[in-house]
């Protein structure tokens, strides 16, 4: 199996335990700091932390039975390339999974945050919508099919997002996620202003157990004939 922006390696983690038997298990990121967690919390799992370039795979044709990519294909600067290299990764039979979050409107945490920096940092609003730029599931349709896959579905699928607060959700995005590069270079009192309105339009979220909000994404599987 082989995981696409792996990131710090949760998709590998639970793909261990879940299939212990796996032979090979490899997550590949094109950041360094990632895999350096990812190789420390792994310790044991008895994986492959690989640093590369998703739109430019370096394995051999049909290296894989499986791959997936939680939450990394729409960042990717060339996703039709990533898709055929996936598709000539895979050995016959082989399936890709791939997880992309449906439109922003469906979550409404990462609404109300993108809604505060329309408000304070403009400039950065689009950036906060990346993260939902393949919420069409035909475009992911056709992505797979333009590739050579055959068996194609999309499945829509919500789940409950859970945060203690809605700073360590604000963290999450502001530090933990692209947007973490343009939101360091802006002035800090513009900064703080869009965080402050950002955990003002989030309140109402907030509950006795935390920060509680619904977050759909679409998963998208194909076979390689």
């Amino acid at each position: 199996m082989l995981d696409l922006a792996t990131g710090t390696g949760i998709v590998v983690r639970r793909a261990r335990e879940l299939c212990p038997s796996l032979e090979r298990l490899v997550g590949v990121d094109v950041t360094a700091g990632m895999l350096a967690v990812a190789r420390d919390v792994a310790d044991g799992a008895n994986a492959e932390f690989v640093e590369g370039d998703a739109c430019s795979l370096a394995f051999e044709e049909s290296s894989f039975d499986l791959v997936t990519c939680q939450q990394g294909l729409q960042f990717f600067p060339d996703r039709a390339a990533a898709v055929a290299g996936i598709h000539r990764v895979l050995a016959p039979g082989g399936r890709a999974v791939i997880a992309t979050w449906c439109e922003l409107e469906s979550s409404p945490a990462h609404a109300a945050f993108t809604a505060a920096l329309q408000t304070h940092l403009p400039e950065l609003a689009g950036a906060s919508r990346n993260p939902f730029a393949l919420a069409e599931p035909g475009t992911l349709l056709a992505l797979l099919g333009d590739a050579g896959f055959v068996d194609t579905t999309v499945e829509r699928v919500t789940r409950s997002a859970r945060f203690v607060s809605a700073d360590a959700f604000i963290r999450s995005f502001a530090e933990g996620s692209p947007m973490a590069i343009p939101l360091a270079a802006v002035p800090a009192h513009r900064r703080e202003a869009a965080l402050a309105e950002g955990r003002a339009l989030l309140a109402p979220l907030v509950g006795a157990t935390g920060l509680v909000f619904n977050l759909s994404t679409h998963i998208t599987c194909g076979r390689k004939a």
